[in-house]
């Protein structure tokens, strides 16, 4: 079957906003940082010559989650 992943990230903050305003929440940010080997199979394991077929990776991603509210006063009539 399929695995389902729930990631909670929660914000607490209180503000005050007309009907129709739009409030931006922000301030939660994720960070990962990633690391590997490519390389041509076989001749990236020569030793010494194997190094002109492999290459190192690094990636550093950076992400914040910005929530938009607008809010609209819904009269009972």
């Amino acid at each position: 079957g399929e695995v389902l992943a729930i990631d909670k990230q929660e914000i607490e903050t209180q503000v005050e906003v007309k009907s129709g305003e739009t409030l931006a929440l922000g301030g939660i940010f994720t960070r990962k940082n990633k690391s590997g080997q490519d390389s041509v199979p076989l001749l990236g394991d020569i030793p010494w010559f194997g190094q002109l077929f492999r290459h190192d990776g690094k990636e550093d991603e950076r992400r914040e989650l910005v929530v938009f509210i607008t809010p609209r006063l819904v009269s009972s009539e």
